[in-house]
């Protein structure tokens, strides 16, 4: 109810269309990885059906706005990448605002339902895969600058995402240990 009074505030505070596009093409496709992995992971083969159903949409709608994205790349290539850039590194899903957000947010990163590999490899590198960033030749030097920025970006948040798994894979054993010894 709260997200829903208080609203959410739009990409780079809705003041540019690429930002925009590019911002939803990857949050509706996080979001579908959200929910196929709650579904997945509740254990309730109805709520796994629904959740499918509703993943299957958010589909829909990254497919859309993904087809945007390709076309503004076609269009005006070095703005495009430019906002590609801007709202990768600094991607936050809805919600960042709602109370016990980012408490909530650790619980499913260490579930597995969302986290920062799920992030890059599930939703950050195949819609810049299918964008063709990394290959495309139609940037001019202000263009490959922000590839470049992406291209770190990409290369620091993988380091992050193998400390994060040892973290978690070694505070899952901590837990499991522990419950062992209880029992």
């Amino acid at each position: 109810m709260h997200h829903m009074t208080v609203g959410v505030d739009a990409p780079m505070d809705g003041s540019n269309f690429l930002h925009s596009v590019a911002y939803v093409t990857f949050q509706e496709l996080a979001t579908r990885v959200s929910h196929r992995n709650t579904g997945l992971a509740c254990g309730d083969p109805i709520a796994d059906r629904m959740l499918a159903r509703v993943a299957a949409d958010e589909n829909l709608h990254m497919i859309f706005y993904r087809n945007l994205g390709e076309a503004s790349l076609d269009l005006v290539p070095d703005q495009m990448v430019r906002a590609i850039a801007d709202v990768a590194t600094d991607f936050q899903m809805p919600g960042l605002n709602m109370p016990n957000f980012r408490k909530n947010a650790m619980i499913l990163a260490k579930h597995g339902i969302y986290d920062l590999r799920q992030h890059l490899d599930e939703v950050l590198m195949p819609v810049l895969r299918k964008w063709n960033i990394f290959e495309r030749n139609d940037f001019s030097g202000e263009g490959e600058r922000d590839r470049d920025r992406l291209a770190a970006f990409v290369q620091d948040l993988e380091a992050k995402a193998t400390k994060f798994e040892e973290s978690r894979d070694r505070l899952l054993a901590r837990e499991a240990a522990r419950a062992e010894k209880a029992s």
